[in-house]
């Protein structure tokens, strides 16, 4: 594309909820007449940035600007037995192809690349072709919350497991004026000494986390064997059931273990549910930390460092931070004040990328 005018292309940073911001800087930059050639984005960022490329941002910001907590989780939230994920994707991918549409990455207006990572070889892999929803999609993917994809015969994973702030992709494209958005400037710390204390005291006096007996994994595993039982437990569980209702005979134990099993498929979602209830609660928080909590606390911690290294290696024209450091990852809820926080930090950079689109024409 032959252009009067330097390329302008923009990195947008991985960070869940904290990936609002992005929504703010992009606005500013275009009511001010900022070009936008090239979008790289991880995870939240590569939602954003596709958002924007299609021209549904407008339409997502509408969405989680006075967003509940129950239709924050609507979106994305659908539970499955948890073998590789404790959310299966399907909803989100709903989501996500509901603003989009069929739309191909190579019909897209700017030049767009949503940033993943292959679970199995550890490789960052763009992805700047095919179907947008799909590239998305592998994009967002958090190991532990979504299941992996199956895509471009890789499986794939969330871009900010090993390219958060993807610079270095960005900058292999070319773009004349580079700009970061960097969610991750400061070490998540979001809760006060006393705070911290207390959660290290509930984790200290916590129950053991709840087991399953070892006779019932003996009993379960001789059942698998004699049987040669299918994939998965909830065939073996809805198997073991039926011979129950049919006067079956065995001890007692075998009866409990059968339905202890088909209790606990059944009330599956009910408990991963909770567990997504209980992060969105700071008062729970406080109390102690439940297992979602974890993985993004440590996630956002992983992010942070790879961010910090990054921007030693790989410096942007133009460095944006919104300070989002008390938002939580899965904290939709907080959209309107995230967003406004992205138009503030872009306000501060516009000076600074007007002269540099001058001095470069």
């Amino acid at each position: 594309m032959n252009l009067d005018r330097p390329r302008v292309g923009i990195a947008l940073d991985s960070g869940g909820a904290m990936g609002c911001a992005h929504i703010g800087v992009l606005e500013v930059l275009s009511e001010n007449g900022i070009p936008m050639d090239i979008i790289v984005g991880s995870s939240a960022g590569a939602a954003i940035g596709a958002f924007y490329a299609a021209g549904c941002m407008r339409d997502f910001k509408k969405l989680i600007s006075n967003l509940s907590l129950w239709e924050s989780l609507n979106f994305y939230a659908d539970p499955v037995f948890p073998t590789s994920g404790l959310l299966a994707g399907k909803r989100a991918r709903t989501f996500i192809h509901d603003l989009v549409g069929d739309i191909h990455i190579e019909d897209l207006a700017l030049k767009y690349t949503a940033v993943t990572t292959d679970l199995l070889t550890g490789e960052t892999v763009p992805i700047d072709s095919g179907e947008l929803t799909d590239a998305v999609l592998a994009s967002i993917s958090m190991p532990g919350i979504f299941k992996p994809v199956v895509h471009m015969d890789r499986l794939l994973t969330d871009g900010g497991v090993s390219d958060p702030l993807p610079l270095d992709i960005l900058k292999s494209i070319g773009p004349d004026i580079t700009i970061a958005c960097n969610l991750h400037s400061k070490m998540p710390a979001r809760l006060n000494n006393s705070q911290r204390r207390s959660v290290i005291n509930a984790q200290q006096s916590s129950a053991k986390d709840e087991d399953i007996p070892s006779w019932m994994i003996d009993r379960l595993m001789k059942v698998i064997q004699a049987q040669n039982m299918f994939e998965g437990i909830k065939p073996l569980a809805n198997n073991i059931v039926k011979k129950i209702n049919k006067s079956y005979s065995g001890t007692a134990k075998d009866i409990d273990l059968a339905s202890t099993i088909h209790e606990r498929l059944s009330q599956s979602k009910d408990k991963i549910n909770s567990l997504i209830n209980k992060s969105f609660n700071r008062q729970e928080r406080i109390r102690a930390l439940n297992i979602i909590e974890i993985m993004v606390i440590a996630t956002n911690i992983q992010q942070y460092q790879k961010n910090r290294l990054m921007l030693l290696y790989e410096q942007p024209d133009v460095l944006i931070e919104p300070d989002v450091g008390d938002i939580g990852s899965l904290e939709f809820t907080k959209g309107s004040s995230t967003i406004e926080e992205g138009r503030s930090k872009a306000f501060e950079a516009l000076p600074k990328i007007e002269r540099l689109l001058n001095k470069k024409r």
